[in-house]
């Protein structure tokens, strides 16, 4: 990867966010069918170009294609209740909040640090998130896909987004979404959700280790 050119390098960054873009989606429960379309399948196409372009990278994506595989046979509510119900089992189960994973509770101090490093990159939740918090698994996954998009746009400054996502998958989104994953799979009972969870436990253990390399090429362009 040393070796990557500036526009191999912008196109990984564009790559990484959409996929972070994907599972920030994934993790918004769909009340209804059109909630799964809006979320899900009318991002199937895009992700499944990126999926395939990244499979040499991320052996994770060959879950992410199989994800896929699945969403986009959901066309019924017979096919996404089952999704509907796991999704349940985790909210009440897992709970989806890295102050919660820390503490056992829904912790104010995690959510105040969030909105700080948000509020440094004039970033509120919208209400795309339903008013959820800023330690919800999906607003601290659409940061990350923020900051990759920004590496991708704002290439002067690349450095210092790359940066914050080394800091930030670190400091955060490690510290909390493994043990998240592992609760998680012991509730749930679809393939779907079981892809969803392995993908993005294992995507988030190897972007940790792109982001670490992509800062050592960063350091020399």
């Amino acid at each position: 990867m040393e070796n990557l050119d500036p526009q191999a390098l912008k196109s990984l960054a564009f790559s990484r966010s959409i996929i972070y873009d994907f599972l920030a989606s994934s993790y918004i429960y769909p009340y209804r069918l059109n909630d799964f379309e809006k979320l899900i399948k009318s991002r199937i196409s895009r992700v499944r170009d990126v999926a395939e372009a990244l499979a040499r990278l991320y052996s994770s994506m060959n879950n992410l294609i199989k994800l896929l595989d699945i969403a986009k046979d959901i066309n019924d509510y017979n096919a996404l209740t089952p999704i509907q119900v796991d999704f349940t089992r985790i909210d009440y189960g897992a709970i989806p909040y890295e102050g919660y994973t820390h503490t056992g509770y829904l912790d104010m101090n995690t959510e105040i640090s969030l909105k700080r490093i948000y509020a440094d990159y004039n970033l509120i939740v919208n209400k795309e998130f339903r008013d959820l918090r800023s330690d919800h698994i999906a607003v601290e996954f659409a940061f990350m896909s923020f900051l990759a998009y920004e590496e991708y746009d704002d290439w002067s400054n690349a450095t210092r987004y790359i940066e914050e996502e080394d800091y930030f998958i670190n400091n955060h989104l490690v510290n909390w979404v493994s043990i998240f994953v592992s609760t998680s799979l012991k509730l749930v009972r679809t393939d779907y959700l079981k892809l969803l969870l392995n993908f993005t436990k294992d995507f988030m253990t190897q972007d940790r280790e792109v982001i670490k390399i992509m800062r050592d090429v960063y350091g020399g362009k």
